[in-house]
C-alpha cells in the first residue's frame, strides 16, 4: 500500500474519534516516525495519540478502525489530510472526539422505538434502513459505523455526527414505522419514544426535539 494511501487509511480511520489539532497531530506523529515501519507498529502509534482517560479506553476500536479503513477501496476513503490541509489550513469544522451526548440521546430514542416492535419487526425496520443508507449524507467510513451498529444490535454507535445525519437516520425509522404498522401506529410510538428519552436529554442538556 503506497504512502499517500496508507496516510488516507490513517486518517480515515481516526477521524471520527479526535478534534482537529490532536488529528493533525497525529497524523504528523504517524509520518515522522511510523510511515516506515511494518503494519504492528500502528498498535504503538495509536497508544501515544491516545493520551486521554476517554481516548484510551476507545484505543481497541481506533486501532480496529484503521485496519479496517486499510482494507477500503481507494475510493472510499477520506482524501488526503495533508491536501486538504494545504488547501484549507483546517480539517472539516464537524470532528470532533469519541462519543457524544446528541449521540448518544439519538441511540437512546432509536433503541426506544426499536423496542415497540418483536424481534422478527425489528430487524426488518433494521434491514430497511441499512437497504437505504446509500440516502444519508455522511462519509464512507461512518457510513460503515452506522451499518456496523445496526446490523450488530450494539448499544453504542462509534464516532460523531451532524444533526442533518441523525435527523436523516431518524426519518427512515419512522418511513419503515409507516409502512409497518402505519402512520397512526408510528406517530404514537414515536411521541411514546419521545416522552421515555427525555429524562436522558434533559440531564445531558441536549434538546431532543433537535433530532426531530
Amino acid at each position: 500500500m503506497e504512502l499517500t494511501l496508507r496516510r488516507r487509511a490513517i486518517y480515515t480511520g481516526m477521524r471520527p474519534y479526535f478534534d482537529d489539532q490532536a488529528l493533525l497531530n497525529a497524523i504528523n506523529l504517524w509520518q515522522a516516525e511510523y510511515s516506515h515501519k511494518q503494519k504492528f507498529a500502528l498498535s504503538v502509534f495509536v497508544a501515544r495519540c491516545c493520551n486521554t482517560a476517554q481516548l484510551k479506553l476507545e484505543r481497541p476500536k481506533i486501532l480496529g478502525a484503521i485496519f479496517m479503513a486499510m482494507d477500503l477501496a481507494s475510493d472510499e476513503l477520506l482524501p488526503d489530510p495533508f491536501v486538504e490541509l494545504n488547501a484549507n489550513n483546517v480539517f472539516q469544522p464537524e470532528i470532533r472526539q469519541g462519543h457524544d451526548h446528541t449521540t448518544k440521546v439519538f441511540t437512546t430514542l432509536l433503541q426506544q422505538m426499536f423496542l415497540k416492535f418483536n424481534k422478527s419487526e425489528e430487524q426488518q425496520l433494521r434491514k430497511f434502513l441499512i437497504e437505504h443508507l446509500h440516502e444519508v449524507k455522511t462519509d464512507k467510513m461512518r457510513l460503515m459505523y452506522i451499518r456496523e451498529w445496526l446490523a450488530q444490535h450494539t448499544q453504542d454507535l462509534e464516532g460523531t455526527y451532524d444533526l442533518e445525519v441523525l435527523r436523516q437516520l431518524i426519518n427512515l425509522v419512522y418511513v419503515a414505522m409507516c409502512q409497518s404498522v402505519g402512520p397512526v401506529k408510528a406517530d404514537h410510538y414515536l411521541s411514546q419514544s419521545i416522552k421515555e428519552t427525555e429524562p436522558l436529554s434533559l440531564e445531558s442538556g441536549f434538546r431532543l426535539h433537535d433530532l426531530l
